[in-house]
């Protein structure tokens, strides 16, 4: 099954307090077959319907979720809802109180870390399956995203709108 939090990179902004996790939203089922024959049932082995006993099945369209944490004592502090599920780009926070995130229509945003209420947001084009960093030079704060959609079949699953996503890395810099 899906949804919580995956292996996208959570981020943390210590003078407040905070984590802030990336998660998948929704709701899905899996129907658990036992795969005893496999020609009898289709042929070759399906590894991940074979070890997890059946396929996923969505009962509605996943979505995204981006939440402050209190680590200590598991609160929710702030959330906001995102169009879709975080598949693998990761949040940043910065001591500026702010939280960057990417998501798999292009969508670049800055939240303010306390409220994560939108502040900016950028569509960069195609999807965005990493996290951003931040670098300074010569005193000038920077943020960098590489973007470019992997297309995974199971990332656009109930999502026919990204078909067309480019898959082509490229590199933005963002100067604060």
């Amino acid at each position: 099954m899906v949804g919580g939090k995956n292996w996208s990179p959570s981020a943390s902004n210590p003078e407040l307090g905070l984590i802030y996790v990336p998660s998948i939203e929704g709701c899905n089922s899996v129907e658990t077959v036992e795969q005893r024959d496999f020609v009898g049932q289709g042929g070759t082995v399906n590894p991940r319907d074979r070890f997890t006993g059946g396929a996923f099945n969505f009962s509605e369209r996943l979505y995204g979720s981006l939440k402050a944490l209190d680590p200590v004592t598991g609160e929710t502090k702030a959330q906001t809802r995102l169009e879709y599920p975080n598949l693998s780009g990761g949040a940043l926070a910065t001591a500026g109180n702010l939280v960057f995130l990417g998501q798999a229509d292009g969508t670049f945003g800055a939240y303010d870390a306390r409220t994560l209420k939108e502040l900016w947001s950028f569509n960069i084009g195609t999807g965005i399956s990493a996290p951003a960093i931040s670098f300074a030079v010569n005193g000038k704060q920077y943020i960098a995203i590489l973007a470019g959609f992997n297309k995974q079949t199971f990332g656009l699953l109930g999502f026919p709108e990204l078909k067309n996503t480019a898959p082509a890395s490229m590199l933005f810099v963002f100067g604060l």
